[in-house]
């Protein structure tokens, strides 16, 4: 007897019509993607595809010159930029600033602001990236758990969009109850922001850890698939952010509960924490810089 896909619930069909209609990656965006994932790729082929479009080569160029990198001198040539900065943290960029362009019209945004959903989602970045190089990272592969960090919440933007009225009623529950902003997203309106990431994430062929990072950053590190690090990076970033105060309004995505065993399960002591929250503030007021120029 043959099977059938189940029906998809109304708002999850609803969810799925609106990711549907975002744009996908530009054609610089994805050449330039391709390109970086390809073997023996160098600066001078990612220069000839970026090249051809002046606001990315103008963003690229910002960014390098930045505080972000705090170079001694300036540089002029893209192909400079990109050898600097290393492939994979130009790839990461053209993400990032595909991602602001799908995700940051004036009415994406009605239960919460931008400006608190974007400052929120660049503090657990620049608190994953400080806990890759803690965990032992790779130099070449911090970057990615910075646009892990920064895409971490993406999933909250269409449910707020599509379901304003709903999603005020889920922050309230949730606020009301205790309990994290998950529990009153499924409550209020069937889905939560971390299956609609994992949606965004598969259109646009993010690779596996980014796929795994949006779709279940929430998930304890044991609880996991197996190798993904970036998923536990994420949640313990997500909890650091929060527990400074930059949280989207709403509450944490974990319940105090949930909140302990995360960092029971990273062994931090409370002196260890402490100095954690201290350098990740650090590294927060560096990023704004990413967060300025990814924007315009």
């Amino acid at each position: 007897m043959a099977t059938t896909d189940p029906i998809p619930s109304k708002p999850l069909g609803k969810v799925r019509a609106y990711i549907l209609r975002i744009a996908g990656l530009s054609t610089t965006a994805q050449k330039a993607l391709r390109i970086c994932n390809e073997p023996n790729t160098c600066a001078n082929d990612l220069n000839r595809v970026i090249s051809l479009d002046p606001v990315l080569t103008g963003r690229v160029l910002q960014l390098i010159n930045s505080a972000y990198y705090s170079l001694p001198s300036k540089v002029n040539s893209l192909t400079r930029a990109i050898i600097l900065l290393g492939l994979n943290t130009v790839k990461n960029l053209v993400l990032s600033f595909a991602l602001f362009e799908s995700f940051s019209k004036r009415d994406t945004f009605r239960v919460f602001s931008a400006d608190d959903f974007w400052t929120h989602s660049l503090s657990v970045a620049a608190a994953a990236k400080l806990l890759s190089i803690q965990s032992g990272v790779p130099p070449a592969e911090r970057e990615d758990f910075f646009v892990a960090g920064l895409m971490h919440d993406i999933g909250k933007i269409p449910l707020n969009h599509l379901f304003p009225d709903e999603y005020r009623q889920a922050v309230e529950l949730a606020l009301g109850s205790g309990r994290a902003t998950r529990f009153g997203e499924v409550a209020m309106i069937g889905v939560d922001h971390c299956e609609v990431g994992n949606l965004i994430a598969r259109k646009w062929q993010l690779s596996p850890a980014l796929v795994a990072s949006l779709g279940c950053h929430h998930d304890l590190p044991g609880e996991a698939e197996a190798g993904m690090r970036m998923v536990g990076v994420v949640g313990l970033a997500d909890v650091l952010a929060h527990g400074m105060g930059a949280g989207v309004p709403g509450g944490s995505s974990l319940d105090e509960n949930e909140r302990q065993r995360a960092l029971a399960a990273w062994n931090l002591t409370a002196e260890a924490l402490a100095t954690l929250t201290a350098a990740v503030a650090v590294e927060i007021e560096k990023a704004r810089v990413f967060l300025e120029i990814a924007r315009r």
